[in-house]
């Protein structure tokens, strides 16, 4: 009887410290995902003169992709808005992805002909992705955000 309890004993032993390893396997995984997940956070509000001032908030993140194996992902989330006070017409939003890496330059464009209302009335969105292969030592990709709208009758153009 002695010797089926410390049989027990040992298996009850043994899985825990499997579970131990696969809990601990799994939180080390998890924060290794999240460590190589480059995130980026911009914003602010640039001023071309005192009618016109456009205010931006930027989310870039580059990592790998969920289902493409060798892939890598850079995606960028933003909202652009007019918080001057004159209305911004035919606001075109262009995402440049400068990739040195793979020596390329690819541009999307993400809003197109919007009127943007004075005094923060209105803001527009966008959402955009540029994939890649893989690089190896990890490099990063470099992101531009072009406005342009037009005043007066001219073409206006903003650089971040």
């Amino acid at each position: 009887m002695e010797h089926k309890i410390k049989i027990l004993v040992i298996g009850v032993m043994i899985a825990a410290i499997t579970f131990g390893v696969i809990i601990v396997g799994i939180i080390v995984g998890g924060f290794s995902l999240f460590y190589f997940t480059v995130q980026e956070e911009s914003g602010g509000s640039i001023s071309e003169d005192s009618s016109v001032r456009i205010s931006y908030d930027i989310v870039c993140t580059q990592g790998a992709t969920d289902n493409l194996t060798g892939m890598e992902s850079v995606k960028v989330h933003g909202t652009v808005c007019n918080t001057g006070n004159e209305e911004l017409k035919n606001v075109t939003v262009t995402v440049i992805f400068t990739d040195t890496a793979h020596d390329r330059e690819v541009r999307k464009t993400v809003v197109e002909g919007v009127d943007l209302l004075p005094d923060g009335a209105v803001s527009v969105e966008f959402d955009t992705e540029y994939l890649r292969e893989l690089t190896i030592p990890k490099t990063s990709v470099d992101k531009t955000i072009q406005v342009n709208w037009i005043e007066d009758g001219e073409l206006k153009t903003l650089t971040t």
